[in-house]
């Protein structure tokens, strides 16, 4: 069951169309998990149709359908200058809900999916110790680095602390540090300052959907001194 959401702010961002590209992928991911975050997206977009309604009576007409902010996220996907394998901008979101099974076998949100329409094993991925690896996803934001962090059953990654916001929607499995345990639809956000060291549990590999504002400091002095070769690598591979 899901337990962490967006905060208002994240929500009514998204719904107005100006959360940043990284965020709103994040966001939409969580969406397809939480019926209670999509209700509350469906009454702020009702709300401000209604409220622009009353300044511009022209766009009274204006669709106002619970997707309307899904498909502009999926404009901004495809308009963005990504290397990564896209789906068409003429395919429709219904036609993407209704692949089959064995196209989608992790039941990835729809904006995943797009990001990665070969699937997740075409992505680059590099691989840290035996239990990380990472596949950036280059969506063309400079400010955020966007990402599918892939966590080997009952890994463990480095302890770190974040320099900056960190987003994370878990895809699949559950990983759990000092503050909790985190399950499939999460959507948890880390600030500046924080430390942790997420740890997946044994039964599954834990994937998540990850937007991150600045590179995280590694807690141990032998992480530390690899820290400028694990950029490189990253950013090679978003190359």
């Amino acid at each position: 069951m899901v337990s962490f959401h967006p905060d208002a702010k994240f929500l009514t961002d998204f719904a107005a169309g100006n959360l940043p590209l990284s965020e709103a992928i994040c966001v939409a991911a969580h969406l397809e998990f939480c019926s209670k975050c999509r209700s509350h997206v469906q009454q702020l977009s009702d709300l401000g149709a209604q409220l622009m309604a009353r300044l511009e009576p022209q766009l009274a007409a204006a669709d106002s359908d619970d997707r309307q902010a899904f498909e502009q996220l999926m404009q901004r996907i495809d308009a963005a200058d990504t290397d990564t394998a896209v789906t068409s901008a003429a395919t429709t979101i219904s036609a993407g809900a209704a692949r089959g099974s064995s196209a989608n076998p992790l039941g990835l949100p729809r904006v995943v999916q797009k990001l990665a329409a070969g699937g997740l094993q075409d992505l680059k991925w590099a691989q840290f110790g035996k239990s990380l690896r990472i596949a950036p996803i280059r969506i063309g934001e400079k400010t955020r680095e966007t990402a599918i962090y892939d966590i080997r059953a009952g890994g463990r990654m480095p302890e770190h602390e974040h320099r900056g916001e960190e987003i994370t929607v878990l895809l699949k499995g559950s990983f759990s540090d000092a503050d909790g345990k985190y399950v499939k639809g999460d959507f948890v956000v880390r600030h500046a300052g924080e430390r942790h060291q997420p740890t997946a549990t044994l039964d599954t590999d834990c994937i998540c959907l990850v937007s991150l504002e600045q590179p995280v400091k590694p807690s141990s002095f032998w992480y530390r001194l690899l820290e400028p070769f694990v950029n490189y690598r990253l950013s090679g591979l978003s190359n």
